[in-house]
């Protein structure tokens, strides 16, 4: 159980090291300042003693070993036991994530520290080098700040990778899009309008009209025929009606003058060419993602309705192991989502609430604030209630829904149970109003994982909707079929 003090946003891994150690001068803090070829290193005991000054280690394989020396070494000189031995540094820059790596994966512990927090720890407030920045970043560390996120290690890295990595080439293709539509705004004025045009803007057949021969007047001029095959081999339904339409649009839209075409043609073949190129990656890495989240605890959040597989990757890769992380208010303030408070003048003064700090993981914050405005929307009766309530209060309801949402996702993840509406959870429910719910609940969560294509890896027998699907047709006698039947009734949801 963890102890409560006032030091609340203390490490409780730091924190439980010191406690094993006995006293501070039996604790080893190995404080880093990382850089692309050599970083400093200082060794201190717990009580803030020099036990080794300022010296070298380079970024290399070469440069662990010869700092495990010194670490041994100084734990052989001073008497300390090397499981009271961790490592700090600030938060990790990509040149030293493979240097850090190589210390945990000998199991020393190693935690992060906030720049602008070991900046505070400083002694000169007006001069910065190494050596200062070195002895802000020890300080921190022995006041037991450091963050040792279980975000870090093991599959959770992983999925915060490709998270990660999906985000950026998501906001890579919509900066294309956007150059897409100043070109198309010349070449076809009202073209990626779908009222306009009859296409879905950024569609297979859209985007097939747009990388040749594209402009209004080109395509008034092309074969009605040809351009009913090609929408048809995209899947465009009533392929004929949306190229008269088409055609009408074309007929009275304002072109570029003739001079001017055939370079925004390029221009905009090029952009086509790259926008699926980015489509296509962020779909495998949707799908790579979504196959390391159905490993994790995480996979149960996906049984809260409007929530599929890219909302919950994106919270749990940055929340990471559920049970090794802090108590939930912790993590809406970790989040961004929890407003400033100020109170003084004695306790008969009310407080004032300002706005949500800037200090916090944004990505967090962007998926969880996303998550809350979809529940909003589209989410279970009770939390659209409770939605539009705090709206009616004047209140910032998507920042309280995402509040109760993250709440409610670490209770799902820490006990391994899938959503259930209010009227369930009581003893007074019956097994078969369960089993209806599940039967309903099952054709809307399949089709979010079948639509990322990776509904077998979800629903795997070892992983936790595959247990949990197992135990329910064990337990209600209900079937809980992986391949579509009609009417599934899939959720349009966009998470």
């Amino acid at each position: 159980m963890t102890k409560r003090t006032i030091y609340a946003a203390q490490s409780q891994d730091l924190l439980t090291l010191f406690e094993g150690a006995g006293h501070p001068s039996k604790v080893m803090c190995v404080a880093l300042d990382y850089a692309k070829a050599t970083h400093t290193a200082l060794l201190c005991n717990g009580g803030g003693e020099y036990l080794r000054k300022p010296f070298p280690v380079w970024n290399s394989a070469e440069g662990i070993e010869f700092l495990l020396e010194r670490v041994q070494a100084g734990c052989k000189k001073h008497g300390i036991n090397p499981r009271h031995v961790f490592f700090g540094g600030e938060d990790a820059p990509s040149y030293a994530l493979n240097f850090i790596h190589a210390l945990r994966s000998r199991g020393w512990l190693v935690a992060a520290v906030n720049a602008f927090d070991a900046k505070k720890q400083r002694e000169n407030m007006q001069a910065s080098s190494d050596i200062l920045d070195l002895l802000g970043i020890a300080k921190t560390l022995l006041n037991r700040r450091g963050n040792t996120s279980p975000a870090q290690t093991g599959i959770y890295r992983n999925l915060r990778n490709l998270v990660r990595h999906r985000r950026r080439l998501v906001h890579m293709r919509t900066e294309v899009s956007n150059r897409m539509h100043a070109l198309v705004d010349q070449l076809f004025p009202g073209f990626l309008d779908e009222k306009k045009s009859g296409l879905v803007a950024f569609s297979g057949g859209s985007l097939w009209l747009m990388e040749d021969r594209f402009s209004a007047r080109q395509i008034a001029r092309r074969r009605t025929d040809g351009l009913v095959a090609g929408l048809q081999r995209y899947g465009v339904p009533h392929a004929d009606q949306a190229v008269a339409k088409l055609k009408g649009l074309a007929d009275q839209a304002l072109g570029p003058a003739s001079e001017y075409i055939d370079t925004l043609q390029m221009s905009l073949g090029q952009q086509v060419a790259l926008y699926r190129c980015l489509s296509q990656n962020a779909d495998q890495s949707e799908h790579e993602m979504a196959v390391l989240l159905a490993q994790t605890p995480g996979a149960l959040l996906t049984t809260v309705r409007s929530i599929a597989v890219v909302l919950a990757a994106g919270v749990v890769a940055e929340l990471g192991d559920p049970h090794a992380q802090r108590p939930v208010n912790n993590l809406c303030s970790y989040a961004g989502i929890v407003p400033r408070t100020k109170q003084t003048g004695g306790p008969e003064q009310d407080a004032k609430t300002g706005h949500v700090g800037k200090r916090a993981n944004r990505i967090l914050k962007d998926y969880v604030v996303q998550s809350g405005t979809l529940i909003g929307r589209q989410g279970p009766p009770e939390l659209m209630a409770d939605h539009h309530r705090r709206q009616s209060a004047g209140q910032h309801a998507d920042f309280g829904i995402a509040r109760r949402y993250l709440r409610l996702g670490m209770h799902l993840m820490r006990t391994g149970g899938i959503y259930l509406p209010p009227e369930l959870r009581s003893d007074a429910a019956t097994p078969e109003q369960r089993a209806a719910y599940y039967l309903q609940l099952w054709p809307r969560l399949t089709a979010k994982w079948r639509r990322v294509k990776a509904l077998d890896a979800a629903f795997a027998p070892g992983n936790p909707l595959g247990q949990w699907r197992n135990m329910v047709e064990k337990l209600y006698g209900i079937k809980l079929p992986l391949t579509p039947t009609t009417g599934n009734g899939g959720d349009a949801e966009n998470g």
